[in-house]
């Protein structure tokens, strides 16, 4: 019986040396102009737009970002998410932080806890 426990335990190791599960945060992005909307973008405010989309793709590159979007609330105006994979806040908020459009003044956003419940597996590419 002792032998069969230590062999179990053996067994066990690998599950147990396993690091803990990625943390996610999400990030709520909202623009710092009151009416700010895609179509009125002036010329410097697209450039940073442009900055803020290749810094998602880069995120997204590195497993970091899980997906990002926006939204349009009546109530709200425009405003956008982020879901990144990071070991804890501090690290979701370094990247806040880091991203051109906060840095610049075009976004502000928070950090929020989060944790993906159920997910689809992306689709598969057209053919």
């Amino acid at each position: 019986m002792r032998r069969l426990l230590m062999f179990m335990a053996l067994l066990a190791l690998p599950v147990l040396a396993q690091p803990g599960p990625v943390q996610q945060h999400l990030l709520r992005l909202e623009p710092v102009r009151k009416d700010f909307s895609l179509q009125t973008l002036t010329p410097d405010e697209r450039r940073i737009a442009g900055e803020h989309m290749a810094y998602l793709r880069s995120l997204q590159a590195e497993g970091k970002l899980m997906l990002a979007g926006q939204a349009f609330d009546a109530k709200r105006g425009f405003w956008g998410i982020s879901i990144l994979n990071t070991a804890d806040p501090e690290a979701a908020a370094a990247i806040l932080n880091a991203d051109p459009a906060v840095k610049q003044n075009l976004l502000r956003g928070e950090v929020i806890p989060f944790r993906t419940v159920v997910s689809r597996p992306p689709d598969a590419p057209a053919k």
